[in-house]
């Protein structure tokens, strides 16, 4: 090894060891607590159907509890997510050890131990469709609740208050099903518009189970050491980014466009107390509007420019400007003659306008002074007389006049700046304001009043820029008195922090250098990885994940002594292939490698497979590896790097055709938008779903007897997505049964307003498929005579389409639901017979009437002309003795018709007849 490598080397490791980000025990008491604690394994319970899931910045509040407890504490724990009920009873029980969010009760203190506070939330209640303002709206109204919660006392405890006649329903989970009224968290319900605020819940804390009740001691330190802001910080992006997404779906196609090609604007303000005033700090103005528009406009990423105040400027000078159109924005109040000139956004604040008296009055006449074009003037002239009131272009005039006793009496926004032992000071006035702009930005009115609406919050906005305003006002006071304080001050903390620092070093050193090693390998740890990832996000290489397959059940059949051996032996042939590059030992089975030699990286992957199938231990135990890489290059992190080659792995070990897989551009690109749709099905089944319906004819005579409703989805952002992309991630995600039961009300729907309008005859019939997963469940039967019955259609206009692969499991069980709907008239198809389960056995058994040919049938008629003929003609006489229409699928040319036709096919549909359309014409 050169020297130049031996130096790298030594750098690196000498980096790890003094900046390791670990939770350093605080005595020996807390050491021994810990090493004792981390021989076992703890389950963290994880609730379903919580915020704290959601991924802000690719993180969710869980992963940061988790990331504490398993890399900063270093506890070994396992992960159980389910229902709030189940996980809340397994707590109970000690099946689970710890239980992510937790409020406090009494009840629960004989179990359980409680963190500091992680979460402040309040109990809401939200309505889908209806407007909640008062207790009264809830009247008469069922109301669910999630049961074992806190919310159920809170929700008794204000029906009672308000003498409600609400019924209260509890359920295993209110986000598993569309429920009219519901309570739950405000911070589970951002973004619903319809919701009542019930009442300010305990504090939210990590549970501990009492066994393990020192270890709340350490959870409390991490928490105060750092991942108490952590969680704080992601609160706020989470809630910044629910108000941005909710803006940005509610913006048109022209108002995406316009923020796009948007300039700079200039905007300004007038000084008024406690919502914008000229900061002799900042040079520029400050407060409530401009925190406002400031923070509204970073979000919307539209650059301000506002101007740098050298000097003091007028309120007229300003009005001028914006009249000329030198400025873009101005805050001005609406008035029937402003509207001639300018155009409003949606009121934004109210403002107080006072009236400022001479307490000793020698004048008997009135004399009211105001501002010109100012808000003051326009609510002066609805108070006094025109003769009474002066009108003033500056404002340091107006003021002496008023000293000097010319004036009796002025209107100002500002009531702070009047000595209140010369001057009565009430509020004559209410006022609304609003953001004023030329005509011409009607576009950009109707983007700040969404904006306004869904992306700020007032109340926060409010409370800094008092907050702003006070430090201001203290700092200028004390700047000078406190400055010698203040140095002095900052010299002893920094001195403390570099001895503190320093020891903290030296503990990190002397406590953890054990720790970089992997025991067992030799390879590095897991915190060298941590480490190695945040300090080398700039260089490239590429990044390797490999996980042993059959590693668990050697484990389970022979014991971790042989499962040790395999893992000492994988580590030895890792370090043979890549031994000038950085391996580590993450956990179990999994090795990480990072190569900074990417250019021959396939040839070392490809000698790494041969050694493991040379390998007499490895191949005793049948172990091999599912490898997944990734080419880094500078300007993708260390972490993301890694993540790409754990999706590529995963790739590959379901694959388990090749023993390794790349992360290439098109296979990430796969992998997130299969991410996106994953996010996106869920809440737009009911809103972007549709079907469209294709005509069924019998070939025979050409007559329209049918149609099938087709399932569509049509997205905002990834626009035309096909049911080949869809369906299998709404089957994986439990979701399929929800489109299965749209599309049937749609199918239902429009077959009873084509009857309806005698647009078919009587015998017309209407199908859909049905997905296994939507088959198997306990409702299906009920829920589509339900929709039958909402509709008043027979059973006999309709047909339910499914595959052989349905009879695979369960048989019995499908067959008992099959012929509940054929009792109540509906017709049974199997579809895509022949695709691959085709089993002729099962048609003689089961409740069907129908029997579709798949389209790759009909293929074969054009690509092995007589033979394909052959088989179809063997199959339509097999299935029409079974007493059962056939159905042709995927017809597209007029030589398939004819066929079809000639060999006695009873129906056929495909593109030779049209395409499916959205409404069905012609029919």
């Amino acid at each position: 090894m050169s020297i130049k490598r031996i130096l790298l080397v030594f750098f690196l490791s000498f980096k790890f060891i003094i900046s390791m980000d670990v939770y350093v025990p605080k005595n020996d008491k807390e050491k021994k607590y810990l090493e004792k604690i981390r021989e076992k394994q703890l389950v963290l319970g994880i609730k379903n159907n919580y915020f704290a899931d959601d991924k802000i910045e690719n993180q969710s509040l869980n992963d940061i509890i988790e990331e504490l407890l398993k890399d900063y504490l270093q506890l070994n724990i396992v992960i159980k997510k389910d229902n709030w009920d189940i996980i809340y009873n397994e707590f109970q029980k000690g099946e689970i050890d710890i239980i992510n969010f937790l409020t406090k009760t009494n009840e629960r203190e004989k179990f359980a131990v409680f963190s500091n506070k992680i979460l402040a939330e309040e109990l809401v209640i939200v309505s889908r469709d209806k407007k909640l303002n008062t207790a009264e709206d809830l009247n008469e109204k069922k109301v669910y609740v999630t049961k074992n919660t806190i919310y159920e006392k809170f929700l008794e405890r204000y029906k009672m208050k308000n003498e409600l006649q609400m019924k209260i329903i509890k359920v295993d989970d209110v986000n598993l099903k569309k429920l009219d009224y519901f309570a739950d968290t405000n911070l589970n319900t951002i973004g619903e518009s319809n919701k009542l605020s019930i009442s300010r819940l305990p504090e939210t804390s990590i549970g501990v189970n009492k066994s393990y009740k020192d270890l709340n001691y350490i959870i409390n330190n991490a928490l105060e050491e750092k991942y108490s802001k952590k969680m704080e910080n992601w609160l706020k992006k989470r809630k910044e980014f629910m108000f941005k997404d909710k803006f940005l779906k509610s913006l048109t196609d022209e108002e995406k466009e316009y923020i796009q090609n948007m300039k700079p604007l200039k905007i300004s303000y007038g000084n008024i107390e406690n919502v914008s005033s000229d900061s002799v700090k900042d040079k520029k103005f400050v407060g409530v509007l401009p925190g406002l528009l400031d923070c509204l406009f970073k979000k919307l990423s539209i650059n301000i420019k506002q101007e740098e105040k050298t000097k003091k400027i007028e309120w007229t000078t300003i009005y001028e400007d914006f009249n000329n159109g030198k400025i873009d924005i101005l805050t001005l109040s609406r008035t029937p003659e402003r509207e001639e000139k300018f155009i409003f956004t949606k009121k934004i604040y109210d403002l107080n306008v006072y009236q400022i008296e001479v307490l000793k009055n020698l004048s008997s006449k009135r004399k009211v002074g105001v501002i010109k074009n100012s808000i003051e003037e326009t609510v002066a002239k609805e108070y006094f007389f025109k003769d009474n009131i002066k009108i003033y272009s500056n404002r340091d005039e107006m003021l002496s006049d008023l000293k000097n006793n010319k004036l009796t009496t002025v209107l100002s926004l500002n009531s702070d700046i009047y000595d209140k032992k010369k001057y009565n000071i009430r509020i004559l006035e209410n006022v609304p304001i609003n953001l004023a702009l030329n005509k011409n930005n009607i576009v950009l009115r109707d983007i700040l009043n969404k904006a306004i609406l869904e992306m700020v919050d007032l109340k926060d906005i409010l409370k800094n820029s008092e907050l702003n305003k006070r430090k201001e006002i203290i700092t200028e006071q004390e700047k000078h008195k406190n400055l010698v304080i203040l140095v002095t001050l900052s010299c002893i903390l920094l001195l403390g922090l570099a001895l503190y620092q320093s020891f903290k070093v030296f503990m990190h050193k002397r406590k953890n250098r054990e720790l970089l090693k992997d025991e067992l390998t030799g390879l590095y740890s897991r915190r060298v990885y941590n480490e190695f990832c945040k300090n080398n996000n700039s260089i490239t290489g590429c990044t390797l994940l490999m996980d042993l397959n059959n590693f668990k059940l050697l484990n389970d059949t022979h014991g971790h002594d042989y499962g040790d051996q395999v893992l000492i032996e994988a580590g030895k042939l890792l370090k043979e292939v890549f031994k000038n590059d950085y391996i580590f030992r993450i956990s179990g089975d999994e090795f990480y490698i990072f190569s900074c030699y990417s250019a021959n990286i396939k040839y070392k992957i490809k000698k790494l497979e041969t050694l493991f199938k040379s390998s007499n231990l490895m191949k005793k135990y049948n172990i091999s590896f599912s490898l997944g890489y990734y080419l880094k290059k500078e300007k993708n992190s260390m972490e993301y790097a890694f993540k790409y080659a754990d999706l590529a792995m995963y790739s590959a070990k379901k694959g388990r055709e090749n023993w390794s897989q790349e992360a290439t551009y098109n296979f990430i690109k796969s992998k997130k938008r299969k991410k996106i749709i994953e996010n996106l099905i869920s809440k737009s089944i009911n809103i972007e779903f549709y079907p469209v319906f294709q005509k069924k004819y019998a070939l025979k005579d050409g007559k329209i007897i049918g149609a099938e409703a087709l399932t569509r989805w049509n997205n905002n952002l990834l626009g035309e997505i096909y049911p080949d992309e869809f369906i299998p991630i709404a089957e994986n995600l439990g979701l399929i049964y929800k489109v299965d039961y749209k599309i049937a009300e749609e199918a239902v729907k429009k077959t009873k307003q084509l009857l309806r309008d005698n647009i078919v005859d009587k015998n017309f019939r209407m199908s859909f498929n049905m997905s296994i997963e939507t088959l198997k469940r306990k409702d299906v039967v009920e829920v589509i005579l339900d929709i039958l019955k909402k509709y008043s259609l027979s059973g006999k206009n309709l047909e339910i389409e499914i595959t052989e692969s349905t009879f695979l499991n369960d048989a019995e069980d499908v067959v008992v639901k099959l012929n509940k709907f054929r009792e109540n008239g509906i017709y049974l198809s199997i579809d895509d017979f022949t695709a691959g389960y085709s089993t002729v056995g099962l048609l003689t058994t089961l409740p069907i009437d129908v029997v579709k040919f798949d389209k790759s049938l009909i293929s074969s008629i054009n690509e092995e002309s007589e033979r394909g003929k052959n088989v179809y003609l063997g199959l339509t006489n097999m299935i029409k003795s079974l007493k059962l229409k056939v159905v042709a699928e995927g017809i597209e040319e007029r030589e398939q018709f004819e066929f079809l036709k000639e060999i006695g096919v009873s129906y056929g549909q495909g593109y030779y007849f049209g395409k499916p359309e959205r409404e069905l014409k012609n029919v």
